[in-house]
């Protein structure tokens, strides 16, 4: 690709080689991690995103970068802004999104409103519409840049990289943060365009490696799939770490996540209105903003609970609220990892949740520093477990000091030794990778 098709769909010029950095002078930096290798990690949509999974992509930039690797984060944001997280500085940030697309938008309206389209073609066209240009900005910067190794995080961002991948030999690792079940089969994740689900795993092809949280999500792919499937958990970031749990907790029910239907908030809400009266001196902290944020709030003063049914929105360092809070409670239908569960549990939360939860039940264990229930049971099994969990302080207490032990293993160290032993993996010579050196 020429330099001019680049400045046409507006990427930036490489930067020029400014030497070592002052770290790499200093010796900061261990000897096989100066080497400069290019790593470029792509995300669909980043600004002011304040999920589990767009931290994890911030926090793997920053910690490549401080081991040496030149690090660009791409993402595709039709608006202008900055991350929720913090980018260490010497990450490269680029928006691949272009400023107007005036003739596709012309396009797309007289395509769907002057003739009539069958349903096959409309979705075909939709799904161009929707991954097009993104996925040719990728295949641009792939071959202007050419990075060592890609890393892609979730299906908006895996398969356009992939196809990107596909015409550029870029060695792509596309990431599943979810139940892969969930992220590749169901239409309401994702682009409910069955085009797109289609798209999600047959681009699975063009893969160097598959990311998925745990060992046994990498059971669901196809066989011609599975040797290519690598497992790395996520961990509890050193910043919740550095909180100090409170000798004595507050009478409060901690909850984290995005407001929607997956995390099954209005259970909660259900469960609490049946023993809310039983204990006025207790409330629930639902932390967090969503589509359900004003139901929630409306079914909370139906059932009378507004005032011990709080829902305060976005919480910047959630740490102090772990330390300080005497019960987590989860009770999502499925999770990749449930962070926000291992953080509870790092800082001694005893955790509440439904046993066929996916993820969650990979590391909370029921009368070990949890409680798990039967989903069937519903509210009223939910609310059993908060209730005997407020109403018995030493069970709380056992299950608490048994919590951070159960999540020790998931560390930042243990997460970036992992990528780089997949990166150094993917780029070492062809020679040593077929055991010839």
């Amino acid at each position: 690709m020429t330099a001019s098709a680049a400045t046409r769909r507006n990427l930036p010029e490489p930067a020029l080689d400014a030497g070592p950095t002052d770290d790499a002078r200093r010796g900061d930096l261990a000897p096989r991690f100066r080497h400069g290798k290019k790593i470029a990690i792509v995300i669909r949509l980043l600004v002011n995103r304040s999920g589990g999974a767009e931290r994890i992509y911030c926090e793997l930039a920053n910690m490549l970068a401080a081991r040496g690797y030149d690090v660009t984060c791409l993402h595709y944001d039709a608006v202008q802004g900055k991350p929720f997280f913090t980018i260490d500085h010497r990450v490269e940030l680029i928006n691949l999104h272009p400023e107007a697309l005036p003739f596709r938008h012309r396009f797309k309206h007289w395509s769907s409103r002057r003739f009539f389209v069958p349903r096959s073609l409309r979705e075909r066209w939709g799904w161009f519409a929707v991954n097009d240009i993104f996925i040719a900005q990728l295949r641009d910067y792939f071959a202007l840049r050419k990075p060592d190794v890609v890393l892609a995080f979730m299906p908006p961002a895996n398969k356009p990289a992939l196809l990107a991948a596909a015409s550029t030999g870029a060695k792509v690792v596309p990431t599943n943060h979810n139940v892969p079940h969930e992220d590749y089969t169901s239409p309401e994740r994702w682009d409910p365009n069955p085009i797109d689900r289609q798209m999600r795993l047959a681009a699975l092809d063009h893969a160097a490696r598959i990311h998925v949280i745990f060992p046994g999500f990498g059971e669901w792919f196809p066989d011609h799939l599975r040797a290519r499937v690598v497992a790395m958990p996520n961990y509890v970031s050193g910043e919740i770490l550095r909180a100090t749990p409170q000798p004595v907790r507050e009478p409060c029910i901690l909850a984290v996540g995005r407001l929607a239907g997956v995390k099954n908030y209005d259970t909660l809400l259900a469960a609490w209105a049946l023993i809310a009266k039983d204990h006025p001196e207790w409330k629930v902290v639902v932390y967090g903003a969503g589509p359900q944020l004003k139901t929630l709030k409306a079914e909370a003063k139906q059932l009378g609970v507004e005032e011990s049914f709080l829902l305060p929105g976005h919480r910047g360092n959630l740490g102090e609220e772990y330390a300080r809070m005497s019960i987590f409670c989860h009770p999502a239908y499925f999770e990749g990892f449930g962070l926000s569960v291992a953080e509870a549990l790092a800082l001694g939360m005893p955790v509440v949740a439904f046993s066929d939860c996916a993820g969650v039940n990979e590391f909370v264990v029921d009368g070990e520093n949890g409680l798990m229930v039967d989903r069937a049971g519903g509210a009223p099994a939910l609310a059993a477990a908060l209730k005997r969990l407020i109403e018995d302080e030493a069970l709380r207490r056992r299950l608490g000091e048994n919590a951070p032990a159960s999540v020790a293993h998931f560390t930042e160290e243990r997460y970036a030794e992992g990528w780089i032993d997949l990166i150094e993996d993917l780029t070492k010579p062809a020679a040593a990778s077929n055991g010839d050196a």
